[in-house]
């Protein structure tokens, strides 16, 4: 079965965009103490960071998608639910008899596990975005120090 985020890839893909490999391993931590890092080794845990944080925003996309199509689902089938419950006299009645149907129910679940699966996948990308930024500073710091030293040394003061 296509999904939503299925047919937006097809067409991202004829956009010449290609789907963000899933890095290796898991999303790192901090260190403790950043500092304690070699210049190297900073680099290549801000390069993981990237790496996720471009990951979960493809993965974001795709359960936003999914989860758009979800509701779609659930308005569609509380709606045709809710025509089926037409013997009941008042509108309150009809929701209810609406909200008490197997399908209705069974797409209410899709929905919340989508809804759900967006809101891990937002913090999943903020925290990820957040690494990376933290280590670009202290990238940025080094380089800056440095660059403050070698200009001193230049112009002897």
């Amino acid at each position: 079965m296509t999904t939503a985020a299925d047919r937006l890839w097809d067409e991202l893909e004829g956009m010449g965009f290609e789907k963000e490999e899933r890095p290796d391993g898991y999303l790192p931590g901090l260190p403790r103490d950043i500092t304690e890092l070699g210049d190297q080794a900073l680099m290549v845990l801000y390069g993981q960071f990237v790496s996720w944080t471009a990951y979960a925003a493809m993965r974001l996309v795709e359960a936003r998608a999914n989860e758009k199509a979800a509701r779609q689902n659930l308005n569609h089938s509380m709606a045709t639910a809710s025509l089926n419950a037409s013997m009941e006299k008042t509108v309150s009645g009809r929701k209810a008899a609406a909200a008490a149907d197997g399908q209705v129910q069974a797409d209410e679940e899709k929905h919340v596990a989508a809804l759900s699966l967006c809101e891990a996948l937002e913090m999943v990308h903020k925290n990820a975005e957040a690494r990376a930024a933290f280590c670009s500073r202290d990238l940025s710091r080094r380089q800056n120090s440095r660059d403050t030293e070698s200009r001193s040394h230049r112009w002897g003061i």
